[in-house]
């Protein structure tokens, strides 16, 4: 993982982490306060001749003093301490609240002693000296040589004013890191076990394919609509749908690019209202635009409009005399016209992909600048490969979060057996503020910059045209939007599937 990468993964999780952090020290302030308190009371002592007329310390101190550190600690000792001071513990306890080293460089030997009591922590460290200094020549037996030697008290134990344990600023410091480390450590886990799409980076490392647009997530109500291009023009999701249109008009300048479907790997991804917006914002920008439902098995896009759906699709494969302007439905907005699925048929697969379909598409081309088709999910059905062949381009809509990497690859991949390299990708509701969106197509979209200059001249005009008709679309939208959470039963569906 890249520094910028994980940098990135630790921001988005800071809260996460600040919470462990708080919550494992707030549990180890309370655990440390409900531990009891240790102090420890330290005596200084040496070992000397006993007379100071005799001068050969210096060579052979090495030996009594690691004796009397042996005698500071025998059990005879302790036993007689503990009767001495009549303390109510084994002396396998005191043994283990006994210690006794040597300061380096020095022969000056520190006995410790740790007890809850302070006071009684000095008293059995200095009782233990006292021990040691008066029956040293009775402990050591019948070694003369150890016998000149006595423990003289360098420095007495005293009752210590601040205990040693628990040091809870310090417990709560490191079980504060453990914790946030704990939590990184989670993250990361999680990181790498999670394969969702999230990032523009991604879809081109797993499928080499651009993103076109990055969709921001937006809290749409009912009142608003699902068409942000139509709802609030100056909204991120609007810019963002330009910027769709851009690279369309882009690509469409070096090859013919005439009729687009747009779909995805899995349902709920959003193909339906990006298509929608795409229609829009093409249409206010002056161009000629049919909208066609081609998703014969749950069709939305006369829903989004508000339009009935008697008549669409299905009607018009069944009825190829009749003219196209029987079947499209006005949307109330200038330049964008419907062809909903119409009534649903019992073999859509078969109809998307008949001949009949190739003829419909051929007839749509003839009625506008761009025809754009809805289809159903890649990985569902075979109704979009089927479609995507009589088309010119392919366009993915990838929901940010919540699409799997392996579904996205295996959507690619049932396009590129049939030899369809989609145009590119949309990523749809990410997480991200307007300034990284236009970071993101400032290094990705230069080529489409130019085309959506011009797109954006001409626009003008028509898109002044188009006001009142946009008004009366939101209007109208948003009246039934108050009434209506659901999709509104089809008329056509009242007798059952078309028969075709």
């Amino acid at each position: 993982m890249e520094i910028r990468a994980f940098a990135s993964l630790l921001w988005r999780w800071a809260w996460l982490i600040a919470l462990v952090m708080v919550l494992s020290g707030g549990l180890a302030f309370i655990v440390s306060s409900q531990l009891p308190a240790t102090y420890e009371a330290k005596a200084t002592v040496t070992v000397a001749r006993r007379s100071a007329a005799e001068s050969e310390f210096t060579a052979i101190s090495e030996r009594p003093t690691t004796t009397y550190i042996e005698l500071l600690r025998k059990r005879p000792v302790l036993d007689a301490v503990i009767t001495r001071l009549q303390l109510n513990m084994s002396v396998e306890t005191l043994e283990k609240h006994l210690r006794v080293s040597v300061l380096r460089n020095t022969s000056l030997i520190v006995l410790t002693v740790s007890d809850s009591d302070p006071q009684r922590a000095a008293t059995i460290a200095n009782e233990i000296v006292s021990l040691v200094s008066e029956r040293g020549r009775e402990l050591l037996g019948n070694d003369v040589t150890i016998g000149r030697y006595s423990l003289f008290v360098v420095d007495p134990a005293r009752a210590a004013n601040k205990p040693v344990s628990p040091n809870i600023p310090l417990n709560v410091a490191v079980v504060s890191i453990v914790g946030a480390m704990l939590a990184v450590a989670g993250i990361m886990l999680r990181e790498y076990l999670d394969d969702r799409v999230r990032s523009a980076e991604e879809v081109e490392h797993l499928i080499n394919s651009r993103t076109l647009a990055a969709v921001p997530q937006q809290a749409l109500t009912l009142e608003q609509g699902k068409l942000a291009s139509v709802s609030d023009g100056f909204s991120p999701a609007a810019e963002s749908y330009r910027m769709l249109r851009a690279h369309v008009e882009h690509a469409a300048t070096s090859r013919p690019l005439h009729t687009l479907v747009i779909t995805s790997a899995t349902d709920q991804e959003g193909k339906s209202t990006t298509l929608a917006n795409l229609a829009v914002v093409l249409a206010q920008a002056g161009k000629r635009v049919v909208l066609v439902d081609t998703d014969l098995r749950n069709p939305v896009l006369h829903t989004i409009f508000r339009q009935p759906n008697v008549r669409g699709v299905t009607t018009a494969l069944q009825h190829e005399a009749e003219s196209l302007s029987s079947h499209l439905v006005p949307t109330g907005i200038a330049n964008l016209s419907l062809l909903p699925s119409g009534p649903l048929p019992p073999n859509p697969a078969e109809l998307v992909g008949s001949p009949r379909m190739a003829r419909l598409i051929e007839r749509l081309k003839a009625e506008a600048d761009f025809v754009l088709f809805d289809s159903p999910a890649l990985l569902d059905v075979v109704d979009p490969i089927s479609l995507a062949k009589l088309c010119d381009a392919t366009v993915l809509v990838v929901r940010s979060g919540t699409l799997r990497a392996g579904s996205l690859v295996g959507a690619h991949d049932r396009l590129a057996q049939f030899g369809i390299e989609p145009l590119g990708v949309v990523l749809n509701g990410i997480k991200a503020s307007r300034g990284a969106q236009a970071s993101l197509f400032t290094k990705r979209s230069r080529p489409a910059a130019a085309s959506r200059s011009g797109a954006a001249h001409a626009s003008a005009a028509p898109a002044e045209q188009s006001n009142a008709g946009l008004a009366s679309a939101t209007s109208d939208y948003r009246a039934e939007s108050r009434k209506v959470v659901g999709r509104p039963a089809d008329p056509a569906r009242s007798d059952g599937s078309a028969s075709l």
